[in-house]
């Protein structure tokens, strides 16, 4: 019995002396469990589409210097004060009035027609338009 309490207490020192002497063991890369995400309930599907909607209406004003920064970092400033501006209007009509059929329509769990839905998203890239009455799943 003494024996094999040497044993283990060989074995222990052993384990404690190597983890403490020994090279660090490498970090294996750590990936994050992946979220299930929940499907939307009607009620969130129709209220962010509400929201995005109001804000369409009373914020597309914000495409306009949108477009004129935008293009005139991709092209020059003397396009991007003219094209841009023109650009602007152009987009800022598309917004309210996708904002105003999607305040009309809310109770239809569709997505948001607009891309990306709220006009202070996203504001490097140009505004996009989602087919019409495109069902979220």
């Amino acid at each position: 019995m003494m024996n094999l309490l040497k044993i283990v207490m060989l074995g222990y020192l052993l384990t404690v002396v190597n983890l403490a002497l020994g090279e660090p063991i490498q970090e294996q890369a750590y990936y994050a469990p992946a979220k299930v995400q929940k499907p939307e309930s009607y009620e969130q599907i129709i209220s962010t589409k509400l929201g995005s909607g109001f804000s369409n209406v009373t914020l597309a004003i914000m495409e306009v210097p949108k477009n004129v920064i935008n293009t005139s970092n991709e092209v020059n400033l003397a396009l991007g004060v003219t094209g841009g501006l023109f650009k602007g209007f152009l987009h800022m009509g598309g917004r309210t009035l996708a904002g105003v059929l999607d305040l009309l329509t809310f109770p239809i769990p569709t997505v948001p027609i607009t891309a990306p839905p709220y006009p202070w998203q996203d504001y490097t890239h140009d505004t996009r338009y989602n087919p019409l009455f495109k069902f979220k799943n």
